[in-house]
């Protein structure tokens, strides 16, 4: 078991850490969570963006990117603030194949944590700087840690679940109880068994819940009042749940973004569901399994807001039933590996003809845009590895190693993963980063000429110009009409959608220059009061 831990270990440093400062900070969130933790320094209670209080998230994992930039302070923020999430990938694996060891075994336990750290969400939210990934560390800590006592009476594991769920709670607020509480009191009904209820333990978790959450929102209530916590419990969580005001989409949303952020794994799913359901009453292991991947995934996708990263709680579970079929010799997972075989096979011939014909300049005008010569060493990495992936699944398949098969995709995911690490993200950092827009801004306010961004705040051009902003919201043009009187010049950031807005009610504006951040056309004005 030590060597599994530490080989696993090994590749998750490898998937989750390598190269972590290949890129700048990306909007929307890396650089809003950034500069919150920069802002900790002057009021460790409220975080602060631009100065003003934040009450979306509790401060826990504002906490955690602020120590992880000071205690690696040799390194660069975009590398010691993405440790957080890159660690507690690395912990929840490594607790993963830990727990299940104990029930399916060596084997099985390693297929289903390879399963898990090479899903593309979880590889993908390793390596941001957001508070998805140590969330769902801390769900997982408490479901697993459940499981483990109730399989075993360990009384340590009950308080840990505790714990973990505390720190779920400080980390995106009532949604970790949302997600953990109807998971446990529904298997604890298929078991027909509530005498946890009854045992001191529970009470003294509850107690050791309350000491860990209370003492933050009674200090933030004293300091900032009722507002702030309206808006961090009732606005953040319950309105956006039934009315939220961004990232609407319908109900069946997880059904269309699942597939790719769980591929390939998502082709062993179904079966895997299946057989839980068929097992539900001889295995309680799968079944709390079951149960924990089906309450989140319709738990969310009833929520009005969805994005894609909010169904990593869900990937653990989903990676223990998929696993459970993955290298089964059964009818059904040779046809899976085949039709992936095909797949890489079509994904390998694409991708070379793609490369022949822009070499030989036969790609029509209008598709020229997308050949990015920059990549050819990559597209030409991942095609000669698609086509070998394909012929070895179809031979192991034939020879019906389907272990074999499945370690032949593992190889894979890492080869292209690391590829990714190596050299596909700083390249891909130009055309994404807004530093070298605000270090621009930076040069132009050196001399203390104010600045203003005019639209949702991003935290991101605060953090790389390194000054706060005056901020206006988007069309508040009674906003900008106000700073006329005390500001008699300052600069302007706005999209360009937004700039005839800025120059109606500022006549006395002049561009300065344009920028494109990703897709989005970036202006900088300049206001000066005629005189």
């Amino acid at each position: 078991m030590k060597k599994t831990v530490i080989l696993l270990c090994i590749l998750c440093t490898m998937l989750f850490m390598l190269n972590l400062k290949s890129r700048d900070f990306w909007a929307p969130d890396e650089g809003d969570f950034a500069q919150i933790a920069l802002e900790l320094d002057n009021n460790p209670v409220t975080p602060h963006l631009n100065n003003e209080p934040y009450g979306e998230k509790p401060p826990l994992f504002y906490y955690l990117t602020s120590l992880s930039s000071k205690a690696f302070f040799w390194l660069s923020n975009e590398t010691s603030m993405r440790i957080p999430s890159a660690l507690f990938a690395l912990l929840s694996g490594v607790f993963f194949f830990m727990v299940l060891y104990r029930y399916t075994g060596r084997e099985k336990a390693l297929i289903a944590a390879l399963t898990l750290i090479t899903t593309p969400l979880f590889y993908w939210q390793a390596r941001y700087l957001q508070v998805d990934m140590v969330f769902a560390a801390f769900i997982t800590g408490a479901f697993l840690s459940f499981i483990r006592f109730h399989h075993s009476g360990t009384k340590s594991f009950y308080y840990l679940f505790f714990v973990s769920a505390a720190c779920a709670f400080m980390t995106k607020g009532p949604l970790a109880i949302a997600l953990i509480a109807p998971v446990i009191f529904i298997y604890l009904a298929t078991e027909k068994n509530f005498t946890l209820l009854k045992m001191k333990e529970t009470y003294l978790g509850i107690l050791l819940f309350i000491a860990l959450v209370v003492p933050w929102y009674l200090a933030v209530y004293l300091k900032e009042g009722f507002p702030y916590l309206y808006e961090n419990i009732i606005r953040q969580n319950m309105t956006r749940f039934f009315d939220a005001w961004s990232h609407k989409r319908p109900i069946y949303y997880y059904f269309t973004t699942l597939p790719l952020d769980f591929f390939p794994w998502i082709l062993f799913l179904p079966t895997g569901i299946y057989l839980a359901i068929k097992r539900w009453k001889e295995d309680p292991t799968m079944r709390f399994f079951l149960i924990w991947f089906v309450w989140i995934f319709v738990f969310l996708s009833l929520s009005s807001g969805k994005i894609s990263k909010y169904m990593l709680p869900a990937l653990p579970a989903a990676s223990f039933l998929a696993s459970a079929i993955i290298t089964e010799k059964n009818r059904y997972t040779p046809y899976v590996y085949n039709f992936l075989a095909i797949a890489f096979g079509v994904l390998g011939v694409t991708l070379f003809t793609y490369i022949f014909l822009g070499a030989f300049d036969l790609i029509p005008l209008k598709y020229k845009m997308y050949i990015f010569p920059e990549f050819l060493f990559e597209k030409i990495f991942i095609a000669a590895c698609s086509l070998l992936v394909a012929f070895t699944l179809i031979f192991f398949t034939r020879k019906k190693k389907i272990a074999h098969a499945f370690y032949t995709l593992i190889i894979f995911m890492v080869a292209v993963y690391t590829i990714g690490n190596i050299s596909v993200y700083n390249k891909v950092n130009p055309y994404k980063s807004s530093r070298p827009l605000c270090e621009k801004i930076r040069s132009l306010t050196r001399d203390g000429t104010p600045w203003v961004y005019y639209g949702s705040i991003r935290g991101v051009y605060v953090y790389y110009v390194g000054k706060l902003a005056i901020h206006i919201d988007e069309h508040d043009m009674a906003g900008l009409k106000a700073l006329r009187g005390p500001q008699k010049k300052f600069f302007v950031l706005t999209r360009k959608r937004d700039a005839e807005e800025v120059n109606n009610t500022l006549p006395s504006t002049a561009l300065v220059f344009e920028e494109k951040i990703g897709n989005t056309p970036m202006v900088v004005l300049l206001y000066k009061e005629q005189t």
